[in-house]
């Protein structure tokens, strides 16, 4: 390294550890923070919040005191410590919390009284209705629907007399229309937490009502007695009693602490379901909220509780509160029979501070949550609940979607249980709902234990009289790592194992058999199981230096033994995989208010996965990051898709290089308005793009149907399909607001796959080969998504096919590097250099280093495990490597990987830098023993920054529905 350089570094690092030093004296001098006891008492969120209030100013929050103080005392301690600037909300009696409105001075107040546990936010809750839906789909016949009775076997318990009558559930959200004719004969209470309008009396009928639509949509899922349709249409269980209760307002929202009063209030009038089709964000904390500790302590009374997942999916770790609470059954939406729709909140639930800690897994079952009939409020909005058959029901029923739907459903199956199954309890509820449910292929994380099913369940309660044991997940490995793994070596985060058990089983051994049991380690060898609930740990380990030969299929059970006895089990189903390549999908290009990730298309992520395929973003609108060809030098693929912004003419000779070096461009455009003559995309730049491979956007429009759906071509729609393993087993496609291509034959390798017309003038789907890569095309951006996918399969189109064949055409033909580790010691010594190689074909991998001199060593590279390739060299000086490496096969092809690494500067330099830096940490000391002195000399609290939130990660896992 030149000199100059290393004196330069040298400058930096001491300007870097001055400035930390005088870091300590800057902030040693807060006027209005927390002292140390005060801020261990307050949840990041509300410290946050206080923070940034104005002193005066109210925040709304809860006070939790230990467990088993009574209301008289939680009262008093509050009166008693805060002298001002406090109102008091509820004081509970279910739980040991005291909800308020409260200054920031009050607060600190209170945080110093001793019998005050701990402070948190009364966070926000949301009505759980799905925002404007991508697909609006016109349901103009009956004759096409098929209910959630039919589909959840409901109907099998109607037939043996059992309708949910003598059960009460209690319903939690923005209240319900009374005069609606399906409610007349269930409401027996109405209590409105937002503006008091209650009525208790059901002797001359109960009046309430609803400002919103949402509560009555989700009170008639339970209980609708279909009147109004003639018998038709119906909730799950027409005869239970329904306590409506308000705790949400107009707009949908509302207060924690207020959904855990009505729980209390639910609790308290006898309830035996209670049903929460609502929601928030969550950030695990151990300070838990009201409505989580209101629901635990439902449960431990004997309610039954039933709670939405979320409308968060199809991302994992997206479950909202209260959801995540372990005792409750929380609901996932289905489409149909079929499978888990997009929108539905995924696990696990990833706990690091709160008990049990680790990931777990929710939601525990599905139900229909997509396109889905229920009763309508004349409050409601046509545009979140449109008329169903509004010429034959009027303004009765509205078409919805979302868990929110989903989850009265399943409160309505607890109470055609109860029905039958006298002093049903909420374990026996909970466990027999789960094992009786069907799975529909998806990973334990999207749909629990599956789609329910009332009849199996009553039916395995009555054989096993009450008496089971089930492990949730029910299948490992789950999201958010998939069932696939690298053979290069994986360690995942610990997945806490569930066991729900009706009774007390005693001491049992855990025991794992079939060849996946190797990678699957445990906790514990044995577990004492009592009635409710018992944990253990596991966690997949595919450890390094694995040979080739160990890729496949790998299966096996995790069970729980007594004596010979298998109490419970899950299943062990997982493929090791070799590295298949990594895709780029370009987010530069998007714009910020309509950012689509990977995140929108879960199918085509996972089969890109069963492929080896990584799949990550490339950078973001914000970064202003461009496409060169360093950035591409790291993918085989690369993903354009739902483009606003142009490309520099620089990116656009990046993409074409790209191509013709071997990689694989997908292009998927967007919608062209022929009405208003304009595109909803990068129009000119896509055509630049695609200017040599003989293919051009042209301004058409089409997939524009009634009432904003799509459209189907192809074979059965005058179309026209070529041969082609992109379109293989595809005849028809659903298109939701696309475009068509212009293929121009006479370019070399250009062709035309999937065509609108029969005399083949405008194509859907095109490819192209150029140089040594490919280009695939596809009209309409919407093809990936996964709401679409839906959509297509009720259409019977075959747009499922086309992304698995796509998925299968962008595997390349070239060699796969993986990674390239550099390892070294020190100067003088010998440095090492591995990199991980997948190719079928493979003849050669060449390792180049270029010394900080400019000369080149070539060193042998020694093979190992069939993909792993190590070479080393003497590291005779500090400064920049260059580290090139060069796979090849059979057929010529080659894939070449380089970067740049920095060896710090040489031993004696680093002996300087390192004497610099314990003088200047001792300086820090010093400094941060002045400041403490200080603080305490001067009685100044010490600041307390918030908590930093965490993002959810972006990981492949869900299995998509069988292609029939």
């Amino acid at each position: 390294m030149p000199r100059d350089c290393a004196n330069a570094m040298k400058t930096s690092l001491l300007l870097a550890l001055m400035l930390t030093v005088s870091m300590p004296l800057l902030v040693a001098q807060p006027t209005a923070a927390l002292g140390v006891s005060e801020s261990r008492k307050l949840a990041a969120a509300l410290a946050a919040e206080m923070s940034a209030q104005k002193s005066g100013q109210m925040l709304p929050v809860f006070a939790r005191f230990e467990d088993g103080t009574d209301v008289q005392t939680m009262l008093e301690a509050v009166t008693k410590s805060v002298s001002t600037g406090f109102i008091i909300r509820h004081v509970f009696s279910l739980i040991p919390v005291v909800s308020l409105w409260a200054t920031s001075e009050a607060i600190r107040e209170m945080a110093n009284f001793l019998n005050v546990r701990a402070l948190g936010l009364d966070q926000k809750r949301y009505a759980l209705e799905l925002e404007a839906p991508s697909v609006n789909v016109h349901v103009s016949s009956s004759a096409n629907y098929q209910g959630p009775e039919d589909i959840l076997n409901a109907n099998d318990l109607w037939s043996e007399g059992y309708n949910g009558s003598g059960i009460k559930v209690a319903v939690i959200d923005t209240g319900v229309e009374s005069t609606h004719i399906d409610f007349q004969h269930c409401l027996v209470g109405f209590r409105d937490f937002i503006n008091g309008q209650n009525d208790m009396d059901p002797s001359n009928g109960i009046i309430a009502y609803d400002d919103n639509g949402h509560g009555t949509a989700v009170a008639w899922l339970i209980a609708g007695s279909g009147e109004a349709s003639s018998g038709e249409f119906k909730g799950i269980a027409p005869g239970a009693s329904l306590l409506i209760e308000k705790a949400l307002e107009s707009d949908g929202t509302g207060d924690d602490s207020v959904i855990a009063q009505a729980i209390e209030y639910a609790v308290a009038h006898g309830a035996a379901i209670i049903s929460l089709s609502l929601g928030g964000s969550w950030q695990d904390s151990l300070i838990e909220e009201p409505s989580v500790l209101a629901l635990r302590s439902a449960v431990a009374a004997g309610v039954v509780a039933v709670v939405a997942a979320g409308n968060d999916g199809p991302a994992p770790l997206s479950v909202d509160s209260p959801g995540i609470t372990e005792e409750v059954i929380t609901v996932g939406a289905s489409v149909g029979n079929q499978t888990v729709v997009a929108f539905s909140s995924r696990g696990p639930v990833d706990r690091t501070l709160s008990e049990p800690v680790g990931l777990s897994a929710k939601p525990d079952i599905v139900a229909p949550g997509y396109l889905i009939v229920s009763g309508r409020a004349l409050s409601a909005s046509v545009a979140e609940f449109p008329y169903y058959n509004y010429s034959q029901y009027g303004m009765n029923y509205a078409v919805w979607s979302g868990t929110s739907a989903s989850t009265p459903q399943i409160a309505g199956l607890v109470a055609l249980l109860m029905d039958k199954h006298v002093g049903l309890t909420p374990i026996e509820a909970k466990a027999f709902l789960m094992a009786g449910a069907t799975d529909i292929g998806e990973d334990p994380m999207a749909q629990g234990y599956g789609l329910a099913n009332v009849s199996k369940s009553s039916e395995l309660y009555q054989t096993l009289s009450g008496i089971i044991s089930i492990l949730t997940p029910n299948k490992y490995p789950t999201l958010p790592g998939g069932d696939h793994a690298y053979i290069v070596g994986e360690e995942r985060d610990e997945q806490i194992v569930s066991v729900i058990s009706t009774t007390s089983q005693g001491q049992l051994t855990i025991v794992a058999t079939g060849n996946a049991s190797t990678f699957v380690n445990r906790t514990v060898d044995s577990l004492t199981v009592s009635s409710g609930y018992s944990h253990f740990g596991i966690n997949l380990n595919i450890p390094e230096g694995l040979p080739l030969s160990a890729v496949g299929h790998y299966s096996g059970n995790l069970s729980l033994i007594s004596v010979n006895t298998t109490i419970a089990s899950m299943k062990l189903d997982m493929w090791i995989t070799t590295y298949g390549g990594r895709m780029l999908v370009d987010m530069v290009h998007q714009s910020p208010a309509d950012v689509d990730s990977p995140a929108d298309f879960r199918y085509f992520t996972q089969y890109l996965r069963e492929k080896g395929i990584e799949i990550s973003e490339f950078g973001s609108a914000a970064s202003g990051r461009l496409i060169d060809s360093s950035a591409l030098s790291g993918a085989e693929s690369f993903m354009i898709m739902d483009t606003e912004i142009d490309y520099a003419s620089e990116e656009i000779n990046s993409l074409h290089a790209f191509v013709d070096s071997g990689g694989t461009l997908l292009i998927l455009s967007e919608f062209y308005n022929t009405t208003t003559d304009t595109a909803s995309f990068a129009f000119d730049s896509y055509n630049e793009i695609l200017a040599p491979y003989g293919i051009q956007c042209e301004p058409m429009g089409i997939g524009i149907g009634p009432d904003n759906t799509g459209a189907v071509y192809g074979v059965d729609h005058g179309g026209a399909v070529n041969s082609s393993q992109i379109i293989d087993g595809v005849e028809n496609l659903y298109i939701l607001f696309g475009s068509t291509f212009a293929v121009e034959p006479s370019v070399s390798g250009a062709q035309g796959l999937f065509w609108v017309d029969a005399e083949r003038n405008h194509a859907i789907v095109a490819t192209a080969t150029h140089g040594r890569g490919r280009v695939i095309a596809i009209s309409d951006g919407s093809t990936l998504y996964d709401n679409v996918l839906y959509e297509a399969i009720r259409e019977g189109a075959d747009n499922l096919r086309l992304i698995e064949n796509i998925a299968t055409a962008v595997v390349p033909q070239l060699p796969r590097i993986f990674d390239v580790v550099f390892h070294y010691h020190r100067i003088g010594e010998m440095a090492n250099v591995t990199t991980y190689v997948f190719d079928e074909d493979l003849a050669s991998v060449s390792i180049t280093i270029t010394r900080p001199d400019g000369t080149n060593v070539t060193p042998s590279v020694a093979e190992s495990l069939g993909y792993r390739f190590d070479t080393s060299f003497a590291l005779t000086s500090g400064g920049f490597y260059g580290i090139v490496v060069v796979a090849t096969d059979m057929s010529g092809n080659s894939r070449t990987y380089q970067f740049m690494e920095l060896i710090p500067v040489d031993v004696v330099e680093d002996l300087f830098i390192q004497a610099v830096i314990y003088v200047l940490l001792g300086i820090v000391l010093v400094g941060l023993a002045y400041v403490g002195v200080l603080k305490l000399g001067l009685g100044r609290r010490v600041g307390n920054k918030p908590e930093k939130g965490w993002e959810v990660p972006m990981e492949g896992g869900e299995s998509p529905p069988s292609i029939q």
